[in-house]
């Protein structure tokens, strides 16, 4: 028989670090957004966190190729935490994108934005 499982009472919400926000939000408000000057700048020891992310395959491909000639403009060994991959460079296009002047107000959808940074004919 399973044994009941104590220590962790109140709802789920309490124990996931989840916050109901302090105050309601008034009709028709929504909640403040994400935006690249609210993300904080890279630290040297910044906590690395997984993300599931689908691109086509032929950026996949690009990705891995230009790490690999990025590793490979090395003339001495690279220690293995030093060495650039894939998710590198992708950090690196975040921060791009974060730094971007881009009027986040007015961009409704990817078409919008890659016309706001002037990438059309991708």
């Amino acid at each position: 028989m399973a044994k009941k499982i104590t220590g962790m009472g109140g709802k789920l919400s309490q124990r996931s670090g989840i916050r109901a926000p302090s105050e309601p939000l008034e009709p028709g408000k929504t909640q403040p957004k994400v935006t690249p000057q609210s993300i904080p700048a890279p630290q040297e020891k910044d906590k690395l966190v997984a993300v599931n992310l689908k691109i086509r395959k032929s950026q996949k491909e690009w990705l891995a190729a230009k790490a690999s000639e990025v590793r490979d403009n090395n003339l001495e060994p690279v220690p293995p935490g030093d060495r650039t991959y894939p998710q590198h460079l992708i950090g690196v296009a975040i921060d791009l994108l974060a730094d971007a002047d881009v009027d986040w107000s007015r961009v409704r959808n990817i078409a919008e934005l890659r016309e706001e940074l002037n990438l059309l004919d991708l």
